[in-house]
């Protein structure tokens, strides 16, 4: 498998250094279904993430949706665990969902894209609607850069060699209170603030929805 290769030879040559500090990993559960949710500062953040969690999970992927085409050949999903980024978002979704709805672990970035400011605006409401139609355990991540953001495209690409990240995981959240209600916008938006807002408190940033 690709973990084994990337956890003993390419996370300690290439990517430990990268990582600030790492707390909470005992918030993750041991075994089930997962969903993890975390804010997006770099494109170091998969990368950087996906090695550090390793360390909770005994030979278990985490499947996180990759925007890049070159993670959407068959060949790299079943090597990886990655999701696609098809046209059709419906797609993705449905992926992400049979995954936890299989005792799976997936990762997911409601922002949406890069975010180096330091409010959390409007975001996707993937996230909230797979923890409300699967009704996993939904772990909140933040991520707080160590390294200069990004001023210009460039600096985006030098994020995936050389950006450092601080990386702070809560504890299961608690969204009961709104299972098995009808899921409209109103109840997403106070999912989202459910979700999002202790994500943007230990990230140092404000929740503004």
């Amino acid at each position: 498998m690709a973990y084994g290769f990337i956890k003993n030879i390419i996370y300690p040559i290439f990517l430990r250094w990268r990582i600030a500090s790492a707390e909470g990993l005992e918030n993750i559960p041991a075994r089930g279904p997962i969903l993890l949710v975390s804010n997006h500062v770099g494109l170091q953040d998969p990368q950087l993430l996906i090695t550090t969690l390793m360390r909770c999970f005994k030979n278990r992927k985490i499947h996180v949706i990759a925007k890049w085409k070159i993670f959407h050949s068959q060949l790299i999903q079943n090597w990886l665990g990655t999701i696609p980024l098809y046209p059709d978002r419906s797609r993705s979704f449905e992926s992400a969902k049979n995954l936890l709805n299989r005792g799976e672990i997936v990762l997911i970035y409601p922002e949406g894209g890069v975010n180096s400011s330091n409010q959390i605006g409007k975001i996707k409401t993937g996230a909230a609607r797979l923890a409300l139609m699967t009704k996993v355990p939904v772990i909140p991540i933040s991520l707080i850069r160590t390294s200069p953001p990004p001023q210009k495209p460039a600096d985006h690409r030098r994020d995936l060699v050389f950006g450092r990240v601080q990386i702070k995981i809560g504890k299961p959240l608690d969204l009961s209170p709104w299972y098995n209600l009808t899921i409209d916008n109103n109840l997403l938006k106070k999912v989202n603030q459910a979700i999002m807002a202790p994500i943007a408190n230990f990230a140092n940033k404000i929740y503004i929805g």
